[in-house]
């Protein structure tokens, strides 16, 4: 069964002193957790067999096959620490802050409400193609693509029209794009017509922040 393990670092170099920290944690913990002896060796067992290989394929002697057994040692490494993860350390006489200690995240009983976007997303365009059009937008000041906190995505309000729109009422198509650049096709009877296009941010419950002003673009 797979687990999450969000909590275990991503480069090879920084899971090998997360793990140590962890085995040395588990040991000096393992009776008052009721972690067995059988577990404790085999955990060991997996840290030293990663640290070992993770220093051989990180040297100018590494070759595919180090590589290799580093990954499938890496692999049984994570399945040990998930195994007591997910089953020995639910122990209920083990403390957050001892959790904390271990590297392991804590789940907010009384999560932050998802609050309704203050911010106006920006957008701009850019040629994908014959009637398409790919629209990049990103948080107001922001130079990621990173979304605001409990933003499930950007509303994209569009319309194309003969003639420029008085409000964002006028615009009435609309996506929902959750990831950057939204790609949007056209009709070929709307080649070298106008299409306004708004944007505004929508949060997880579907409630939407403020707009942004009505923009234009060239349908190529």
């Amino acid at each position: 069964m797979p687990h999450n393990r969000d909590y275990l670092p991503a480069k090879d170099s920084e899971l090998v002193v997360w793990s140590k920290n962890f085995l040395t944690l588990i040991l000096a913990n393992a009776e008052a957790w009721s972690i067995n002896q059988t577990e404790t060796r085999a955990l060991q067992t997996a840290v030293t067999n990663f640290q070992t290989l993770q220093a051989q394929a990180d040297s100018p002697a590494k070759n595919s096959i180090i590589v290799k057994q580093k990954n499938d040692a890496k692999k049984i490494l994570k399945e040990k620490i998930s195994e007591l993860v997910n089953f020995r350390l639910k122990n209920p006489v083990i403390t957050d802050a001892q959790r904390i200690s271990l590297g392991l995240h804590i789940r907010d009983p009384k999560p932050s409400p998802i609050p309704v976007p203050t911010t106006i997303p920006e957008m701009n365009f850019e040629l994908a193609g014959v009637r398409r059009l790919a629209v990049p937008f990103h948080d107001s000041g922001s130079s990621t693509k990173a979304k605001p906190y409990g933003v499930n995505g950007a509303v994209i309000l569009y319309a194309v029209l003969s003639t420029p729109p008085k409000s964002i009422k006028d615009l009435n198509q609309s996506v929902l794009a959750t990831r950057t650049p939204h790609i949007f096709e056209f009709e070929e009877e709307d080649r070298g017509k106008i299409v306004y296009f708004a944007i505004c941010w929508q949060n997880e419950k579907g409630e939407r922040g403020p707009c942004s002003e009505i923009v234009s673009t060239i349908i190529p």
